[in-house]
């Protein structure tokens, strides 16, 4: 079954490291397998809810920009940190703030967006998504893609996006809000309502 991208990300896990080495970055510090290839010791290896210390519940202050999903950014400091440690998954908006237009789709990606976590200075990340996302509201966010569009216009194009992020995750997140993330959407949509990944047998939720 074509699932648009999604992964169930509680099947990977991490071990953080506290510190980095001279001129290397968080992506390439931190490590990550999946649950059934955890090498001993285990108890270093983390699943995304033992990652609290950087992935604090931020909901109430949850950017809207983000794509629905387990991980977002919220009040995020403008460092710029995020789209070096996660290009494929992290942009800036307006305010230099970052937050998740796509969701890690692979193991690679999910170490990349606990790295964009690690880098954040004010713990502007958190990643407790799935217990606040439902139908409903993603049907909402989805209603609201022209606004998000317009919002990320030509200055934003200009100012942000040319100077501190992949082109190529800019025209994406553009795709993706002109119809490509629907897929997606309704996969996760129907992930949150029945708390399980869907099957060729699953009938998907629409979204629009």
């Amino acid at each position: 079954m074509d699932l648009h991208g999604f992964t169930d990300i509680r099947q990977f896990r991490v071990p953080v490291a506290q510190r980095l080495s001279a001129n290397q970055s968080w992506n390439q510090a931190i490590e990550v397998c999946q649950v059934e290839n955890i090498p001993d010791p285990t108890s270093r290896w983390r699943d995304i809810d033992g990652l609290t210390d950087i992935f604090p519940s931020q909901i109430a202050n949850i950017n809207p920009l983000n794509l629905p999903g387990p991980i977002y950014g919220a009040d995020t400091d403008t460092c710029t940190t995020g789209p070096a440690e996660a290009p494929d998954n992290v942009l800036l908006d307006n305010n230099g703030q970052e937050f998740v237009f796509r969701q890690a789709a692979n193991a690679t990606e999910f170490r990349n967006l606990v790295a964009a976590g690690r880098s954040e200075c004010f713990l502007g990340y958190g990643a407790d998504g799935n217990v606040h996302w439902q139908l409903s509201l993603i049907r909402q966010w989805w209603r609201n893609r022209d606004d998000m569009l317009t919002e990320l216009g030509e200055q934003w194009q200009r100012e942000i996006a040319e100077h501190h992020c992949k082109p190529a995750s800019v025209e994406r997140w553009r795709q993706a809000l002109l119809g490509g993330s629907r897929g997606y959407l309704q996969v996760y949509g129907f992930f949150v309502e029945n708390g399980r990944v869907p099957t060729e047998a699953d009938l998907l939720p629409d979204v629009d």
